[in-house]
């Protein structure tokens, strides 16, 4: 499989034999050669120049080694393995700002709204049941009528239905500006990792197909790390199950990574645990950056009120009050140190907080791609990291 944007610009002619087909390009200088046909063997893709004896001595041997048929494209004098998937790499990373064109501000607006009205009406029946129970309690106890329960019932029904609903509103916009933060995040550490850390964007690697100080096997690597950093669980999850599916030698049966037969589900799980782990790191990243900005602000306001109320408070006091006042200014230092560590404390809870969702949700989404590929790693994401900020927050 290769990309639908992948072109031959120029005449080309098509040979047969048997099962292979092999695509000869009479483009001046380069020599494109595409085999294609072989459904058992995995399929290995590098991209480069024939002209390079090096790139097809390294195309003949890797596809010789592991019984996989090259496909050679491009006319550069570099080469870029693409995946088994036939996935160019870093094909799934999004482009800034990509979260605001329509149809992606459509969805994440629908999600998000769905999200936040779920979570409202579910703990809206959930408290409303605990009231019941209190009330039958207070009933069996003989501290109030059956009729004075229900009275109550829908006393509480009314009051807490209103109150909630009109909260709704301002909470979706504020889980939606929470959303947008996290995203803009996300794609400003896609960019300082790739241009600055792992060198991989903008002119990081020069014509000649090197980098300054690294040779091609790091900059492959490179490459690697950062295609594992920006993969789409939802893509990655029909992508794996196909291939798993096509590498079955028996029903169900496959040959794992380290040589041993085991069974197509375990296989995924194991390779979409991986992919969501490495997938997730920068999206909790984001989170955890904006969850400490949220938590430095609602301690620095409150740190401010406190004072604006102690300097109204000194100015409205009587000289027979001045010396009490003296006393509370000399143990404002202890609070501070007290405030400062309840900052640090909090801190370290939301760090251990999203490492262990990081984990559940990597958990989550292996065990939904075995169910459900696709959409089943993604609720299996969110089940996984909403149920340990149910547990941890």
């Amino acid at each position: 499989p290769v990309s639908s944007q992948t072109k031959l610009k120029h005449r080309s002619r098509i040979e047969s034999s048997g099962t292979f087909t092999t695509i000869l390009s009479t483009a001046p200088g380069c020599s494109v050669t595409m085999v294609v046909g072989s459904s058992k063997p995995p399929l290995q893709v590098v991209l480069g120049s024939l002209s390079s004896d090096t790139i097809s001595k390294q195309c003949g041997a890797a596809a010789s080694r592991d019984n996989s048929t090259a496909y050679i494209l491009g006319t550069s004098a570099s080469a870029l393995k693409l995946k088994i998937d036939g996935r160019v790499p870093m094909e799934d990373r999004k482009a800034p700002l990509s979260q605001f064109r329509p149809k992606s501000l459509m969805l994440s607006t629908v999600r998000v709204v769905a999200i936040n009205t779920s979570s409202t009406l579910s703990t809206y029946f959930s408290d409303q049941l605990q009231s019941e129970q209190d009330n039958e309690k207070l009933v069996d106890d003989g501290e109030i009528t059956p009729y004075e329960a229900d009275e109550m019932n829908e006393e509480w029904e009314s009051r807490e239905w209103r109150k909630r609903m009109d909260v709704l509103p301002s909470k979706i916009g504020y889980a939606l500006l929470r959303f947008h933060t996290c995203t803009i995040l996300m794609r400003f550490y896609e960019f300082i990792a790739g241009r600055y850390i792992l060198c991989v964007d903008g002119n990081a690697r020069l014509e000649g197909g090197s980098i300054p100080g690294r040779d091609n096997s790091t900059y492959e690597h490179s490459v690697d790390v950062m295609d594992k950093l920006t993969r789409d669980p939802f893509q990655a999850s029909l992508r794996t199950s196909q291939i798993l599916h096509n590498q079955e030698h028996s029903p169900g049966k496959v040959i794992s990574s380290d040589g041993k037969e085991t069974s197509t589900s375990s296989e995924l799980c194991k390779q979409m645990y991986t992919t969501c782990l490495w997938a997730n790191i920068i999206p909790f990243l984001a989170e955890l950056t904006v969850q400490h900005g949220v938590l430095l602000y609602g301690y620095g306001m409150y740190y401010m009120e406190k004072k604006r109320k102690r300097k109204e408070r000194e100015m409205s006091n009587s000289d027979s009050e001045e010396q009490c006042n003296d006393e509370q200014d000399e143990a404002e230092p202890v609070d501070e140190s007290a405030y400062a560590l309840s900052i640090l404390f909090r801190s370290c809870h939301l760090t251990f907080s999203r490492g262990v969702s990081l984990i559940a949700a990597s958990v989550g989404g292996a065990v939904g791609s075995a169910i459900y590929p696709g959409w089943g790693a993604v609720f299996g994401i969110q089940i996984g990291d909403t149920s340990v900020g149910a547990l941890l927050d």
